[in-house]
């Protein structure tokens, strides 16, 4: 049952050039993704061991190397069993293909129906993971905070939730207590701060102190106030038919694939 079984020639050729290319990226992500991990992680010293052995399951659920790692692999394993299913023309090989295939279709499909149905919910649950974990780890992870300042300098937002830049005060070094000595008190990091066109190439890292102090009106005139989850999801919005389009042709390659 897992031998050769008559396959057309073209037919062959096609899935192992698709799964050939797919096969070519998991291997680059896999081998990107530990690259990274590596440096990330090669100037850790036994004095921080107390830290790195309580690994947490958000810390690798937030660690976009260990992300990437997990993605390539599954690319590698169902491009592979394409591919050499293909090449060798074993049913076994290429069921295991369409059937990997298949699932991976139904969970983004059961995934984009609980995520209409359940919209107020799953936002309301993002919001408060995300408040609770990547603020909160801003200063923690290289990684993490370049990701932060590229979503709010993309969506022109600051924070997650509805109380926007006032978010920041779920962070060590942003809270507005009277306790914390760090010169970033009652702040927001840089990201958050609008700038002019013409200043577009500076980048001033102190122009968010003390801005969670203002009220929002007040604040608007140098920061972004809105939650990144909001700006996201008017972003989104916007752009329906594009996102439709994508997921589309995403859909479309996996089962012609």
């Amino acid at each position: 049952m897992c031998g050769r079984d008559d396959v057309s020639t073209p037919l062959k050729c096609m899935v192992f050039f698709f799964n050939f290319i797919f096969w070519c990226a998991g291997v680059l992500f896999i081998v990107v993704g530990s690259w990274a991990y590596y440096e990330k992680h090669k100037f850790t010293t036994s004095s921080s061991d107390e830290k790195s052995s309580h690994v947490e399951f958000f810390d690798l659920i937030f660690d976009l190397t260990i992300l990437i790692v997990i993605l390539g692999c599954i690319i590698f394993v169902i491009a592979f069993a394409g591919c050499i299913g293909a090449l060798r023309e074993n049913v076994c090989l290429l069921k295991f293909f369409c059937y990997a295939l298949g699932a991976v279709l139904f969970i983004e499909l059961v995934l984009a129906v609980l995520a209409f149905v359940f919209t107020h919910e799953i936002k309301a649950k993002v919001t408060e993971v995300f408040e609770d974990q990547l603020l909160v780890r801003y200063r923690d992870d290289d990684d993490l905070r370049n990701l932060i300042d590229w979503a709010q300098k993309t969506f022109q937002c600051c924070g997650i939730g509805s109380d926007g830049y006032r978010d920041w005060s779920s962070n060590l070094y942003f809270n507005c207590t009277d306790e914390n000595p760090s010169m970033e008190r009652c702040g927001v990091p840089y990201s958050c701060c609008r700038r002019p066109d013409i200043q577009e190439a500076l980048v001033n890292t102190e122009c968010g102190h003390g801005k969670q102090s203002l009220t929002r009106s007040e604040a608007e005139r140098f920061i972004y106030t809105s939650g990144c989850i909001q700006e996201a999801l008017y972003t989104a919005k916007q752009n329906l038919y594009v996102i439709g389009g994508v997921a589309l042709g995403v859909a479309v390659i996996q089962v012609v694939r």
